[in-house]
């Protein structure tokens, strides 16, 4: 699903959310998509991936 898809579906919200992390990340900044001011990522997580 590319962004023009996603924004023709919640580009109504007032905040749309995206998780990207590695290599991702510059291309959702390229596309766009900036980091929200002082937040961070947080999760509970019971896998050994991260």
């Amino acid at each position: 699903m590319n962004l023009n898809k996603i924004q023709e579906k919640y580009g109504h919200f007032y905040i749309q959310m995206l998780i990207a992390d590695g290599k991702a990340i510059d291309f959702y900044q390229k596309s766009r998509l900036v980091k929200a001011r002082e937040t961070q990522p947080m999760w509970i997580y019971n896998r050994d991936e991260h």
